[in-house]
């Protein structure tokens, strides 16, 4: 036993608009995860778009900041240690809400309970300034 989790991953997206959109990761986030979810985020709601993210590493990495460079991507990100700015936050508050204290046979068992519970998630509503 080597007392490591297996572990589900998800990054998520609220839209202006309370679309959401969850794109699961099978490895630790990275910048690589980071220019694949901007990539994914323009497929799913168009080339020109502004994505607010908060300070992981993940980020703000340099070749994040060179992927976006030559696209109509513009990055904006949150002052630090306030999640509560964050609208993503509220969803993942509810997902954990749903799926915390439960016991799951598989991880198998447990994606699914996710994904169904990402479908029945309360979006907050996003304020422009």
């Amino acid at each position: 036993m080597t007392g490591a989790w297996d572990s589900i991953k998800l990054l998520g997206a609220v839209s202006d608009s309370g679309e959401t959109f969850f794109l699961p990761c099978a490895e630790n986030f990275n910048s690589d995860t980071t220019i694949r979810l901007l990539d994914a985020l323009q497929t799913e709601f168009g080339e020109k778009i502004c994505v607010i993210l908060d300070n992981a590493s993940y980020f703000t990495a340099n070749a994040v900041q060179e992927f976006v460079e030559d696209t109509p991507i513009e990055l904006c990100y949150l002052p630090r240690g306030s999640p509560e700015l964050n609208p993503a936050e509220e969803c993942w508050r509810q997902l954990d809400q749903e799926l915390g204290n439960r016991l799951f046979d598989t991880l198998d068992d447990l994606r699914d309970a996710a994904l169904s519970a990402l479908d029945r998630i309360e979006v907050p509503d996003v304020l422009l300034c």
